[in-house]
């Protein structure tokens, strides 16, 4: 492809933007990384699972169709573990996301609420937050905005690198999307064998569990995980962080477990 054809193709890029900054940032991943030869299409609308391609406030992202996997694992090293970038891959598409602070804000919220749920049962946790999860076999691979193991938390304590030929998968992920265009990471999720999803989309948290045959997910009102905790009650918990503060925010989850658990 010539090179005016390539701009011409990356000009067309349909980018949910938010600041100049973070579209530099993703456009020099993409050029840095990219091969001409890889870049078949730039339309993210026609990928069946990113038909609503409303604009988000709370990230910047691009989805690329027509990628091959040896690019997106190429991206993945070459950009290493502390990039601001996040991948999703699919099927040939690769969804290129930068988060913002409307998106960043809830997810770390939820890792705080997940900490009081695991302290006032007397649990352990493992937080991995976006860890890199891939199937090679399948050719698919996310990273979450965070993940959590529970249940197998004493599996893999003390595990530096996991690999998910051998040790279980995270008990739990947690996605923050304010965006109906980004890619649809249910397949993903249920070819790497994730028992539970928590996504939080417009304030509301829907729970989804890996149906029995673990191929899809199917909607709940019960959390696996924490059977007896009210998940479904945590986006007010989102909420009252921006009145109250975080801090106080995350006690007044405590103090409502407790009140469930009939401590208080």
């Amino acid at each position: 492809m010539a090179t005016n054809e390539l701009r011409e193709e990356q000009s067309a890029v349909r980018l949910e933007e938010n600041s100049m900054a973070q579209r530099h940032s993703i456009s020099g991943v993409v050029q840095a990384h990219v091969t001409q030869a890889d870049v078949a299409q730039v339309h993210p609308e026609k990928h069946p699972a990113a038909k609503d391609t409303a604009p988000s406030t709370a990230t910047t992202r691009i989805v690329l169709e027509g990628i091959s996997w040896e690019t997106y694992e190429r991206l993945l090293a070459e950009t290493g573990e502390h990039r601001h970038q996040r991948f999703t891959y699919c099927d040939g598409f690769l969804e290129i996301m930068v988060p913002l602070e409307q998106h960043e804000e809830p997810t770390r919220l939820f890792d705080d609420f997940v900490a009081v749920f695991v302290d006032e049962l007397g649990l352990e946790l493992r937080k991995l937050g976006s860890l890199t999860m891939k199937d090679p076999t399948q050719q698919k691979g996310l990273e979450p905005d965070g993940c959590f193991y529970i249940q197998n938390e004493a599996v893999v304590r003390g595990v530096e690198t996991l690999d998910f030929e051998i040790h279980p998968p995270p008990d739990l992920a947690v996605e923050v999307d304010n965006s109906h265009g980004s890619l649809n990471k249910f397949p993903i999720y249920a070819a790497l064998k994730i028992s539970e999803v928590w996504r939080l989309r417009r304030g509301i948290l829907t729970i989804y569990q890996l149906n029995a045959e673990q191929t899809d997910y199917q909607e709940t009102s019960t959390s696996l995980a924490f059977p007896q905790m009210p998940v479904q009650e945590l986006p007010q918990f989102v909420e009252r962080a921006k009145a109250i503060g975080q801090r106080s925010a995350v006690r007044e989850l405590a103090k409502r477990v407790r009140t469930i658990l009939g401590q208080e």
